[in-house]
């Protein structure tokens, strides 16, 4: 049965409100996660209305600090698909992502938990990929794990990710109009008061973050209505 997301002049299936549901636009990532392990946890979510892949839990807070993260212009996961030598041997590594920082730093980021780092070898196959390629791929090349992502970032990026899953557009675009003139710092809870909105607010609020509208004064702060934030 067809969706239509116009009314319909007559039949043809039942109308989508474009402002309710959105359809959810496919990943960018050249590989999908595996869907079963006995080792990692795998699986999907959707952040900006894109789908992104993960397979591990180390991946998954790589993609939602990405996210989150003002500095970083556009991400996608399992990206590139870069050839390397290795003694005779041509072989090839898929990036776990690939990010665009302000100014325009493009990074390749290889995600490995600790635990794993030593024995896959991932520095070795980086050393290799850095020396072979230059800056053809990207102007860095890094490898994180989930010590690179602290408690307060794990914690801000879970927060956005329920939060988004429950849009408000009309708080969203009551706390853009009421703090437009806002210069400095000012705590969510400031926003908040101003806002009338009580709890729904304070959820506006973190999704403007998210939308960077508004950034955290703090960088490492953990989001709550003590936090310190400026406009982006």
């Amino acid at each position: 049965m067809p969706l239509h997301t116009h009314p319909p002049a007559s039949g043809g299936g039942p109308w989508i409100d474009p402002e309710i549901w959105k359809p959810t636009r496919p990943s960018d990532g050249l590989l999908d996660p595996p869907l079963r392990s006995r080792s990692a946890s795998t699986g999907f979510m959707v952040e900006d209305g894109r789908l992104i892949g993960f397979a591990s839990r180390p991946e998954k807070y790589a993609g939602e600090a990405f996210s989150l993260d003002s500095d970083i212009t556009h991400f996608v996961e399992q990206y590139p698909r870069v050839p390397y030598r290795d003694g005779k041997t041509i072989r090839h590594h898929t990036f776990d992502f690939y990010t665009v920082r302000k100014p325009g730093i493009r990074t390749c980021v290889a995600i490995k938990h600790s635990s794993r780092v030593e024995k896959s070898g991932i520095r070795e196959v980086l050393k290799l990929i850095a020396a072979q390629a230059g800056r053809k791929v990207a102007d860095e090349i890094v490898l994180m794990t989930e010590a690179d992502f602290s408690r307060s970032a794990r914690f801000n990026a879970e927060l956005v990710h329920e939060v988004r899953r429950h849009p408000v557009p009309e708080h969203d675009d009551h706390v853009r109009q009421i703090t437009a003139e806002i210069v400095g710092v000012v705590t969510i809870a400031d926003v908040v008061k101003m806002s009338g909105l009580a709890a729904e607010g304070f959820r506006a609020t973190v999704r403007l973050i998210a939308d960077r509208y508004f950034r955290l004064a703090d960088v490492d702060d953990r989001m709550d209505y003590h936090s310190r934030i400026r406009r982006c």
